[in-house]
């Protein structure tokens, strides 16, 4: 080949190479998933999927009014703006890039919800025994309080869920563990140290050193890294977390849900990610709750992982018994459901505790101040004085800002009686008077 059709023949030969490599990186690709994909293959969609997805969407709808209600909190405002954790700083992100709101906050928090969703179900496809029981398991991750709390709440619970039930995921369905993302997230927070806990077991029982190896100075590198988040002189706090965590399950949904972990690992033998887990999360929170009191938001998220374990107990409960022996396991879950049902309703319809008591309830500091910025607004108030300091930071979230062109005074809200003068500003829920403020358009007002 002659030089001039050398380097002609370059320029394809650039074209060809990386569409090759591309298209042998592809068969490679599709060789290892058929090898290593068990027994899920490809299928089409379903009447299940559609279930799910109308739960899914149904959760989500619900969720986003949540948004639409509440306002963002003292406690979240101080630490977006000045927290350097990853969190806030992934927020600030977000805030920068679609613009200052309440959906722009918390859309990363409930997009991540909705994946966490689509991967429980996954789960539940290769875990549990009939495609249809995935119906009742997210129904039941998308009723859980806690669930839906780190939904929409500036919480990492959300994303430390996302990175356990991506590991659990990919361990079940290619039946191999995902060394190399087990420890990149695993590094990220203390509440990942149960991830190494699992794998440890998990390790021993499957006598897999190289997993053992990995656990332990995985484990070892996470307590170095957050040690210092568990620290202070010994305090027993076990009972306060014991009921914080039955409070985010739901009552009988935990004591049942904890007898299903006991019976996976007891009678079935389960030594899966998934069920060791959340074995290693309820145990390793509720241990060092005795000398110290924990940030539940961190350590809760590993327990939900186990929910397929607890669908395939009751499934596997009921279905061996003759058909006249099942109702009691019927009955049994529509109570767990039941009282369920009731605390979403609370968690959700929260606000209609004001039609039975004005006294503020648990969900009042995410109240006042969006209906307060929205009244202010619409007067042509866009900077004021005020005397709340706390009030005045989340009214600055909502673009009323500290200025000296009018003063906000907080009024006496026991007298139910509406106020006809245009100088006061009623925020009302239900009907029912929640907090009363003076506008006072004067430059000469002292606060």
């Amino acid at each position: 080949m002659t030089s001039k059709r050398f380097f002609r023949f370059l320029p394809e030969l650039g074209r060809k190479l990386p569409l090759d490599i591309l298209a042998r990186a592809r068969i490679e690709l599709k060789i290892w998933l058929n090898k290593h994909a068990g027994t899920m293959s490809p299928r089409r969609f379903d009447v299940i999927d559609f279930g799910v997805i109308a739960i899914m969407l149904i959760s989500l709808g619900a969720l986003l009014f949540m948004i639409s209600e509440i306002s963002i909190s003292y406690k979240e405002i101080t630490k977006l703006y000045g927290s350097d954790l990853w969190l806030f700083a992934w927020l600030r992100v977000c805030l920068e890039i679609f613009g200052v709101g309440d959906y722009s906050l918390r859309g990363s928090l409930l997009l991540t919800h909705a994946i966490n969703m689509w991967l429980m179900y996954a789960i539940g496809r290769i875990y549990l025994r009939k495609k249809r029981d995935c119906l009742l398991l997210i129904l039941l991750y998308a009723l859980l309080p806690g669930v839906n709390i780190s939904a929409i709440l500036l919480y990492e619970s959300v994303f430390i869920i996302f990175g356990f039930l991506l590991v659990c995921y990919l361990q079940l369905r290619f039946r191999r563990i995902p060394y190399v993302l087990l420890i990149a997230i695993g590094l990220l927070d203390l509440a990942f140290c149960t991830l190494f806990i699992a794998l440890g077991i998990h390790a021993l029982h499957k006598r897999n050193n190289t997993a053992l190896i990995i656990a332990l100075l995985g484990f070892g590198i996470n307590m170095f890294l957050y040690s210092s988040s568990i620290h202070g002189v010994p305090q027993a706090y076990f009972l306060d977390e014991l009921g914080a965590m039955a409070m985010l399950f739901s009552p009988l949904v935990f004591l049942y849900y904890i007898y299903t972990l006991y019976a996976a690992l007891a009678r079935r033998k389960d030594y899966s990610l998934l069920v060791l887990v959340s074995i290693s999360g309820i145990i390793f929170s509720l241990l060092l709750s005795l000398r110290q009191d924990i940030d539940i938001a961190k350590f809760a998220p590993a327990c939900v992982v186990g929910l397929p374990a607890l669908v395939y107990g009751f499934y596997n409960d009921m279905r061996s018994r003759l058909r006249i022996y099942r109702t009691r396991f019927k009955v049994r879950m529509a109570v767990i459901f039941s009282v369920l049902c009731v605390e979403v309703f609370c968690l959700f319809g929260n606000k209609f505790v004001y039609l039975f008591s004005l006294e503020p309830n648990y969900a009042r500091s995410y109240y006042v101040a969006k209906d307060l910025a929205h009244e202010l607004s619409s007067r042509g108030v866009k900077n004021l004085k005020i005397q709340d300091s706390t009030l005045a930071l989340r009214l600055g979230f909502y673009g009323i800002g500290a200025g000296s062109g009018a003063c906000l005074y907080t009024l006496d809200s026991s007298s139910p009686k509406p106020t006809k003068s245009k100088d006061i500003i009623e925020v009302r829920y239900l009907g029912k008077l929640i907090a009363r403020y003076k506008l006072v358009r004067n430059n000469a007002c002292r606060i």
